[in-house]
């Protein structure tokens, strides 16, 4: 009785949280809006630097968690990959609510710097996580080379972004009612109160695995990943509505950017070799979501209005992508 008592809490505290995490992310998109505006940097900078970050704060949060006070990478890590993987799904929502034509035909080239960057990040992370099964990768103050590598990475794809997007930015004066003070102290709440519902997260996340008996791995690329992407997905989804096509898509590619650079703060974190303790299955997440995010570049290469079921032609290419590697996750869960 007691263990049904258990598994039951378990599921619905996961709920709860799945929730609060939807509300407070429903505001992120508006105020982001503002911020762009009131700042001068444009959509797609905001979008891709400051709403990617903010709502990829619950991966941060739930991963340190896992790995500081868990002691479980593999949860940490896996909650990443499946991020970035449910991330691209979130272009596949935007677009079939974008009602005026393709989604990734409507935005501007400076996403496709974004683009390429989280498509970067993602192959540094899946060449050095394959690397690492055949040597040690060397560490420099507390963090493996490769992880450095990231961050450098990081920093100097978002400086290039920064330069095109201050060329480029023209101001639609919109939100003159309200001021920058406000946009920016309601921003930063969020965030804060976002860590919060995350490391209740990462607690989750190992219960889930104990009453399931499936792998961490499996656990943190599907339950955690969905739920901590949430904050993506309504803020994009926000965006859509607003009419600011650049900030909903920008926020899905800085999302996996950042995502990636989160990795190496785990390492930091991490107390061993961290790349070299992590399973392949997380490969298989990493290597569809670079394969989607190729998909999303032609698209954005090769714009087209809608042809497949009223959305554009990437929308179908995503959402099977998605189910087959969430099939073959399920069916290696265990292993």
């Amino acid at each position: 009785m007691g263990g049904v008592y258990f598994r039951a809490m378990v599921w619905i505290q996961f709920v709860v949280c799945a929730l609060l995490v939807v509300l407070v992310g429903s505001r992120l998109s508006f105020y982001g809006d503002v911020i762009a505006e009131k700042s001068g940097l444009g959509r797609v900078w905001i979008g891709a630097v400051l709403i990617g970050a903010a709502t990829s704060l619950p991966e941060m949060a739930t991963g340190l968690s896992a790995v500081v006070l868990i002691k479980d990478a593999n949860l940490a890590v896996g909650g990443i990959v499946g991020s970035c993987l449910f991330n691209l799904v979130i272009l596949a929502v935007a677009d079939v609510a974008y009602k005026k034509r393709s989604l990734l035909s409507s935005v501007t080239r400076g996403q496709m710097l974004s683009a390429v960057l989280s498509l970067v990040m993602m192959g540094m992370a899946a060449f050095t996580l394959v690397l690492s099964r055949w040597v040690v990768v060397p560490g420099i103050l507390g963090m493996q080379i490769p992880s450095w590598l990231i961050l450098l990475v990081y920093l100097a794809g978002y400086r290039v972004i920064l330069v095109h997007e201050r060329r480029e930015f023209q101001s639609e004066d919109i939100y003159l009612h309200l001021p920058a003070s406000r946009a920016y102290w309601v921003f930063a709440l969020l965030s804060l109160t976002m860590i919060g519902l995350s490391v209740w997260l990462a607690y989750l996340g190992e219960g889930i695995s104990k009453v399931t008996g499936w792998d961490t791995s499996f656990v943190g690329a599907i339950f955690l990943a969905v739920v901590t992407s949430l904050p993506e997905l309504v803020v994009s989804y926000t965006a859509v509505k607003l009419g600011a096509v650049d900030l909903a898509v920008g926020n899905v590619f800085g999302s996996n950017a950042f995502n990636v650079a989160i990795l190496a703060f785990y390492d930091l974190a991490f107390r061993g070799n961290f790349w070299g303790g992590l399973g392949l299955l997380h490969l298989l997440a990493l290597t569809s979501a670079m394969v989607l995010t190729g998909v999303t570049i032609g698209a954005m290469a090769y714009p087209r209005r809608r042809s497949v079921m009223g959305v554009g032609w990437e929308t179908p290419l995503i959402l099977g992508g998605y189910l087959i590697t969430t099939w073959f996750l399920f069916l290696l869960r265990g292993r």
